[in-house]
Order: C-alpha cells, then structure tokens, then sequence
C-alpha cells in the first residue's frame, strides 16, 4: 500500500510540473498571418505578398515608404512564470534589402521590456544594443530563436548556435510579438518560412529534482512503515 501511495504521489508531482501555465502559438506560413490571430498593419500602401513554398513573402521593393508588418498582442499574458522560459523562433530568409535594414522581429514584455532585430541580407542587427551584429550566409533560410526566462536579458540562438547574449530596453510598448516590413525608407524581399512563439518548461533539471524527492520521500515511508512492523 504504501508503494502504491508513494507512485501516486511521484504521478501527481509530475503531472503538476507538465501542467504548469503555458501556451504556444504558431504561423507555418501556410496561410495569411491575419487568419491565424495576428493584427495586420501597414500605412499607405501594402507590400505585395503572396505564399511560396509554405512560406509568407514579403515584397515592398516597389516603394520604400513601405511598412507591412504584423503584431500579436498578448493582453498582460506574454511572460514566463517562475521555472519557465519564454521562446522566440522564426526562419527566414532575406533576399534584397534597399536602403538600409528593413525586414524584422520584435517583442515587449508586459512590464514593456523590448527587445527588436532588424535584417540586411547577410545580417541582423538588435535595434537597442549598438553595435550588436551578427553576420550570417546571404541567399540561405536561417533559423533563428530567442530564449529569455526574466524578460531582461535574452540569449539568442542563429541555426541551433548561440549568437548573442543581450539585454532588452525598457520601451513603451507592451506585451506584443512583431515581425515583417518594419523600416519606413527602405525596402525589402524576404521569406517567412514560421514564426512560433510561447512559453516553456525550464531544462528538465527542476523535474529531475523533483522526481529524485518524491523518490526519497517514498524510500523514507516504506523504511518507517517496515520500522514499524518489526517493533
């Protein structure tokens, strides 16, 4: 009996951890962004888009005042709890910049800590941390994703490597993810493959810690319970 106790508990305290408040949204590129809940903004004029290949393309080389992005707004939901990581990832590939950087991603906190990239061909530049630059191979899909636990500091992986390891700026917009044509005075070609974001579980460390206690815990019983029986 007391094992059987000791396994429901060890259930229980697992099952606690997997299901800790999370939540994951994904664009595929499978379709238009605003069908899938992002709000789609753009000022004069739109860039011309269309689905290639399961990806969104975003053209705006006709005209440099140009800006067609998209924003997800998370209404004060957006940041990790304690023991879990909030996580950025897209794939993209840029293939024409005019001007100076255009295409980009962003996201605020819901405390309004920012952190933004823009794109060239072969570069993504953070928008906040002057001289920030990571160079990268023009004509190619990259994959690129941005992990922070606290929403002050961010480590930011480009194809399964770590690039940066930044800091975000306190700005004023709030609980929000971005990406597109986000620069008005240049334009751009680019290839949005998916956008995903959410929050996480933290590494399985806080797990195993939990499974080793309740392991120890049920060992501690079963000796008082035999403890027991012999007296």
């Amino acid at each position: 009996m007391i094992r059987i106790v000791c396994f429901i508990s060890l259930v229980v305290a697992v099952a606690g951890v997997a299901t800790a408040e999370q939540y994951w949204i994904a664009y595929e590129g499978n379709g238009w962004p605003e069908d899938e809940g992002w709000w789609h903004i753009w000022g004069d004029e739109q860039a011309h888009r269309w689905i290639e290949e399961g990806a969104l393309v975003i053209d705006s080389l006709h005209d440099i005042g140009i800006a067609d992005f998209y924003d997800m707004h998370m209404h004060g939901q957006l940041d990790p709890e304690p023991g879990e990581t909030f996580v950025l990832q897209w794939r993209l590939r840029v293939d024409e910049v005019i001007g100076t950087r255009d295409p980009g991603v962003g996201v605020s906190s819901d405390e309004g800590w920012t952190v933004s990239f823009t794109f060239e061909e072969a570069a993504i530049w953070s928008t906040f941390e002057p001289g920030v630059v990571v160079t990268f191979e023009s004509g190619l899909f990259h994959r690129f994703e941005l992990r922070s636990a606290d929403m002050r500091h961010y480590d930011l992986f480009i194809d399964g490597y770590l690039a940066v390891s930044g800091c975000f700026w306190h700005g004023l917009l709030q609980s929000k993810v971005g990406w597109g044509d986000v620069v008005q005075g240049s334009a751009s070609l680019s290839r949005w493959d998916y956008v995903r974001f959410g929050v996480i579980p933290e590494p399985q460390v806080s797990l195993l810690v939990l499974v080793v206690a309740s392991l120890l815990l049920c060992r501690w019983r079963t000796a008082r319970a035999m403890g027991r029986r012999d007296a």
